[in-house]
Formats: C-alpha cells, sequence, structure tokens
C-alpha cells in the first residue's frame, strides 16, 4: 500500500501523520541520523517554537475562540511549510537499512 500522501488523506489523518514524522525527525536529527533539513523548514520550526513560548499573540487568548483560532492557524501554516521536509524524511526512514537482530 503506498503512503499517505496529503492528497489522498482526510485533514485529522494528514495532521496526525505530521506531527507524528515531526516528532520522529527531532529525534533522528537530535542523535544526528538524518540532517537532510533545508534551512527554511528549521527557521519556520524555531519561529514556531518561539511563538508558543513568548506571551505575546497576534490576537488575545481572551477573545474566545479567536485567540485560539490563529494559534491553530499558525501552527497549520507552518505544518504546511515543513511537510515537504517530512514526507521526504518518511521516505528516508522508510528506505532505512535495518539493523538486523539475533534472530535475522
Amino acid at each position: 500500500m503506498p503512503n499517505p500522501t496529503p492528497s489522498n488523506m482526510n485533514l485529522l489523518k494528514r495532521l496526525g501523520e505530521d506531527l507524528r514524522l515531526l516528532m520522529l525527525l527531532i529525534r533522528d536529527y537530535g542523535k544526528g541520523r538524518y540532517r537532510n533539513v533545508s534551512p527554511v523548514s528549521g527557521i519556520i520550526f524555531i519561529l514556531a517554537v518561539a511563538y508558543l513560548l513568548v506571551p505575546t499573540d497576534l490576537i488575545s487568548d481572551f477573545i474566545p475562540g479567536l485567540g485560539q483560532l490563529d494559534d491553530a492557524a499558525f501552527f497549520l501554516a507552518c505544518l504546511y511549510f515543513l511537510e515537504k521536509d517530512l514526507y521526504r524524511y518518511r521516505d528516508w526512514k522508510d528506505n532505512e537499512p535495518r539493523a538486523k537482530g539475533p534472530l535475522d
């Protein structure tokens, strides 16, 4: 079965897959196993983390609904820009040689 791509996944599955890939990519990048990340994606990721940590928002969170909506829109936009690197990472991960265990 082919790997899901944005064109054949519903939005929630796509978001879940993107977040799962992002966590795996961060782990492999931190361990030095995968370094094929574009500088633009690195900057976008750093901006997303900074936006999360800085207490100021584009729209204040005190405004019910709208305050959370701008946060969600920002993170969805970041994931959209990171997807190219995430799917390239997924392809690398799928083709990564597996270490043989004692029973192989």
